[in-house]
Order: structure tokens, then sequence, then C-alpha cells
């Protein structure tokens, strides 16, 4: 009994040594068949790797890291299976890295079997979720179902959490895109897909966390698979080009359908893959971080009562009574500005969505190997002091130029990452919020409840930055009178 206690004991110690080699070894020696190194980076517990230094303070990691090790780094994730994860600092790094063919993978998630879909099916993807697609604008109207009666429960002057009622009307806008379709707010359907698409890991998850992670993801997969079967049969029943493309899935499938190269990602069976993975991608990440944007920005507008009040304005000035549409938001500066102070301050997905390499490669001088995971310090890009002076200070006025009717763009600032594989659905994202946020200020005043203490802006730390639970008081309110 004694003997296989040590032997357990020596095996475990010998894996321990091998994985730390392994760290060192990786910044010591590329793969690419040069004698450059691999970016350095900190040190990393075996099994582990860096993830036990994000549970405490991992925003301010983040940030280390770049202070620590400039432009490019390396760190060793567990989730990854100890695989090195290359994080880049800099927004030229990101730049450089994310424009090259090389860096538009996705990491695979050995544990459900799911692999990326491909930089060739995402561009194409990108141009039809774009603003010209007639359905992005798809009865967003879901901004005058919320807007005209959101809290038809009575719940107008009480306290009350907008978290759940905002991931509900977005979810439902997003999926009347995809698939046509839209449901009840009290539909149980609906209300699972908010539940799936809101659990996001921590940065250093629990099991438990981690675990139910893993099964939301599962649960997603079939549930989209099972409506990709449907859009199928309809087509097969009623014929592939019968009353013309409703929806995303019909666009994509038509596309499938289309394609005889055999090189193209939308070829038969990867065609149908690299949808799905589409979907997932748009699932998880598009419903819920359009929902938490939404969730912050109230959160921002109680604790800035004055911001408030200027947007208030705007829209008074230039809706009166009318309801918002897409046309508004040239001729409303200081709103967009405040929008787009939300996005950076909030900096939701802290570390962008991974990306992958697909091939051995180099950046900035360094050996790269194929299928190492890639990490943009989007943190670091909205909180430099030397890039924005005070980046701990919400203030909207830094995206207006000094007569403050013309929004300022900053090379630097890019909430939904760039390049390649950049967020397929950002315009879609960005008019949603402006519908949302105006739409629901036009109706509303968003006040705290005195009853709690003043909310916090500190966020719960995870993949995605998600602001606090917090409570408001909502009171309605007449165009032109506060």
């Amino acid at each position: 009994m004694l003997f296989h206690v040590m032997l357990g004991i020596v095996a475990f110690i010998c894996t321990l040594i091998k994985l730390n080699l392994r760290n060192r070894l990786w910044g010591t020696s590329g793969s690419t068949g040069s004698n450059k190194p691999c970016p350095p980076g900190p040190w990393c517990f075996p099994l582990f790797g860096y993830m036990p230094f994000f549970a405490y303070k991992p925003l301010e990691r983040l940030q280390a890291l770049a202070s620590n090790y400039g432009e490019i780094c390396t760190i060793f994730l567990g989730q990854y299976r100890q695989a090195p994860v290359v994080v880049l600092n800099s927004y030229y790094t990101i730049r450089e890295a994310f424009k090259e063919d090389a860096f538009s993978g996705r990491p695979t998630l050995k544990m459900l079997e799911v692999r990326n879909s491909g930089a060739n099916a995402w561009s194409a993807v990108r141009e039809k979720l774009g603003r010209n697609n007639a359905s992005s604008q798809c009865d967003i109207c879901e901004i005058l179902v919320l807007g005209n009666n959101p809290w038809k429960d009575g719940k107008v002057g009480t306290p009350v959490d907008l978290k759940a009622r905002l991931n509900l009307a977005v979810l439902n806008a997003l999926w009347s895109i995809i698939c046509g379709q839209r449901y009840s707010h009290d539909d149980g359907l609906v209300r699972n897909s908010v539940h799936w698409a809101t659990l996001i890991p921590p940065l250093a998850p629990r099991l438990t966390r981690w675990n139910a992670f893993v099964h939301s993801i599962s649960a997603v997969h079939r549930f989209l698979q099972d409506i990709i079967e449907e859009h199928k049969q309809e087509r097969s029943t009623q014929g592939r080009n019968s009353g013309g493309m409703k929806d995303f899935i019909d666009l994509y499938l038509s596309e499938i359908d289309a394609t005889s190269d055999p090189a193209s990602s939308f070829y038969k069976e990867r065609g149908e893959h690299s949808l799905l993975i589409t979907l997932l991608d748009l699932f998880m990440a598009g419903a819920d971080t359009t929902s938490a944007t939404l969730y912050w920005a109230f959160l921002y507008m109680v604790l800035h009562e004055d911001v408030q009040r200027k947007v208030h304005n705007e829209i008074d000035l230039v809706l009166g009574n009318s309801p918002p549409s897409l046309d508004h938001k040239k001729l409303m500066p200081y709103t967009e500005a405040v929008l787009l102070e939300i996005l950076r301050k909030s900096s939701l997905v802290p570390m962008g969505l991974f990306h992958s390499t697909t091939s051995n490669t180099k950046l900035l001088g360094f050996d790269i190997p194929k299928d190492t995971v890639i990490m943009a310090n989007l943190y670091n890009l909205n909180n430099d002091a030397a890039y924005w002076g005070d980046p701990q200070t919400f203030r909207p006025e830094r995206f207006l130029d000094d007569s403050k009717t013309t929004v300022v763009k900053f090379e630097r600032f890019i909430p939904f990452s760039t390049g390649k594989r950049s967020c397929p659905g950002e315009n879609l994202s960005r008019d949603q919020l402006f519908l949302f946020f105006v739409g629901l200020l036009q109706k509303f005043i968003f006040v705290s409840d005195y009853a709690r203490p003043k909310p916090s802006d500190k966020p719960n730390n995870g993949v995605i930055l998600s602001a606090s639970p917090y409570t408001v008081v909502v009171r309605s309110r007449v165009v032109g009178v506060e």
C-alpha cells in the first residue's frame, strides 16, 4: 500500500517537473524552424498555468502583463490543457496580428469537439450580417414593444433589476434575425435561451461554474442543430427558393447549396459545420454582450444623473415624441459619445474573443507555432492612462470635438476587436444598442433606489465584465419635462 502511495507521489512530481520544463522551454525555443525565441512571460503554475493569478485582481493582472512585458507576452491557461496563450498588449500588435490569415482561427474546445469555422467563412458571414442586409434592422421594433409598456406588471415607480428584461428583449430581437421567429417574453424557450447565453465563466472559474458553462454550450449546440435541421426540412419541402430568404440561416444554407468548390468553407458538410459554429458565436456572444452593455448603460445613467439629463435633452430636441430610428444617430452626437464611453469604460470583453493560429507564423520577430491561442488585451487598451489621460473617469466628452457637435474617432478604440475575425455583428450590435438606449430614455427616467446603498460600478470579473447586480427606480417621463 505504502509503495503504491509513494509511486503515485513520484509520478505526480515527475508530471509537475515535465510541465514546468515545458513552460520554460516555450520561452527559449521556437517551433517554426528558427532559433528565435517565443514571446517571454511570467512564471505559471504547473497544471493550472496562470489561472490562479487571475483569481485575485484579474484586471490589474492584465495591465501588469502589459507593464512588465510590453507589447507581447506568453502565459499558460489550464482551460486550454496547458496550451500557451500569447497575449497582445498594444494596439499595434493586435492590428498587425489580426489582419493576417494565420491569426484568424478560433481555439478548439476539445471537451465539446467544437472546432473553429475558418476565416473564409467568417469573412462571408460579416458581409451577410452587415447593415445593408435588409433583415439587420428586422423589427428592432422590439424596442417599441419594450418601450411602450416595459413593466406591464406594475413595476414602474418601484425598484426593479433590469437585467432579465433586457436579456429577453435583446435575445428576441437577435433571434428574429437568425431564424425568423419571435417569441413571447414569457416563452419558456426564450427564458432557457437567456439562461444558456448568460452562463459565462469567470477568468478563474470554480469547477462547478465551468461545468455549468460547458453544459450550457452543449445545450445550445444541440438546440441550434435542431433549428438548422428544421430549416433544411422546410427548404426541402417548400423548395429552396420559395418565398425568398427570410432569415440568416436561410441565407447561409443558400450559400452552401450554391457552392461547388470543395476548397470553400461553405462546401457541403464543412459549410453546415461552419454555420453551426457561427450561430454558436452569435448566440453566446452577441445576445449576452448587447444586453450586458445596456445593463452597464443604465447603471452609468443612474450614477451620473447629469449625463442622463443631457441625453434626455438631446432626445427631446431631435426626436420629440417620434420613435427612434437609425437615421437619428448622426443627429445625436452627445448620445453617441455616451454610448462610446460606456463601451470603453465597461470593457465588457476585456480579452476579446480568443483567436488561434492556423499555421506556424511570426509576430514582432517571435515564433508563434500553429494552434497557439491568441488573446487581445483590450482592457489594457481601454485603460491606458498614457493614451486616455483619465481612463477611470466616466467622461463622454472625450469622444466629442471642441465644438461638441462631432464625434471623435480614436484609432486605438476597438471594442469589437479588429481584423479578419472581428465581431461579424458589430453594426447590428451598435444599432441595437442605440435603439434600445434611446427608446427607453425617451420614455423613462432611471434613478437610484434610495432605500439601498448606491450601486457600484465595480464589475463581476469574468470572460465578460458584467455589472454587479443593482436595482433602480424607473419613472415615466414626458418629453421636455424632467
